[in-house]
């Protein structure tokens, strides 16, 4: 995949293309939060329910452009289909971060760290429109500077378990991260951080947006981390191509 931009931290050219995405595909883009001045947006398509819709977001740390890139280039590549799917999307949670290229936003905060509680602003916005949904998955795409390859966290709830398939598709454009303990945590398997969720495990550093989802919102949850030291385009193919397989994989009807 070769992109046509390399503006990854021009948060105005983001925006810019994506109102094009939800004018082709015949989507309401709307505003929900402001933060620092800038104006945070969200895409809902018609056709989601209040059971059994995806959730994508990305952009809570600005210095992880390649995530924010991947879910614009798969909406992109996708913009004729975009509004059937039963979708709800957040393309950028922090611009002032990502116009800064700083993981936090302009008073110091990391934002992935405030789900548990509604005093921030965007927070409680996020909050407040998801509230009528249950979503069969929410995915977070993310990217660790200090990764080796692509890896994936997923909670345990549903079985059977998709994070093998994720990462499959995802590490044809960038390999696995092949080590045995990642940020502190021992894989299950190459790639792949899976784990119970015990909410007191989250007290002292507040919950995060997947932990949140997954408590509250979403039968499967998922964050994906992409090197953010690899190739932009590398980086961008592997979101586009776990998206793609993770969409699959909700849209395919369960067996009874």
């Amino acid at each position: 995949m070769k992109l046509t931009t390399h503006r990854s931290h021009d948060y105005r050219h983001l925006v810019a293309r994506w109102r094009a995405v939800a004018k082709a595909a015949g989507m309401q883009m709307k505003q929900f939060a402001t933060a620092s001045g800038m104006p945070l947006y969200f895409l809902k398509s018609k056709k989601l329910g209040e059971v059994g819709g995806i959730y994508i977001s990305t952009g809570i740390h600005g210095d992880e452009p390649g995530a924010t890139e991947g879910l614009l280039a798969w909406a992109e590549k996708n913009v004729r289909r975009l509004a059937a799917l039963p979708c709800i999307l957040f393309p950028c949670l922090n611009p002032w971060g990502l116009t800064n290229n700083r993981r936090i936003d302009e008073e110091g905060r990391d934002l992935n760290r405030f789900f548990h509680h509604d005093d921030l602003p965007m927070v409680a916005a996020l909050k407040k429109i998801v509230a009528p949904y249950r979503f069969a998955v929410s995915l977070m795409l993310h990217e660790d500077y200090d990764g080796h390859g692509i890896y994936i966290y997923e909670t345990e709830r549903a079985r059977p378990f998709w994070a093998e398939k994720l990462l499959a598709a995802g590490r044809r454009a960038i390999p696995l991260d092949r080590r045995e303990k990642i940020d502190g945590r021992k894989t299950s398997l190459p790639g792949i951080v899976r784990r119970k969720i015990k909410p007191v495990t989250f007290a002292d550093i507040g919950f995060p947006e997947a932990i949140y989802f997954h408590l509250e919102k979403s039968e499967r949850t998922f964050t994906i981390e992409t090197p953010s030291e690899f190739a932009l385009d590398q980086r961008v193919a592997a979101h586009v191509a776990v998206i793609d397989a993770c969409v699959k994989l909700a849209l395919t009807p369960r067996r009874t």
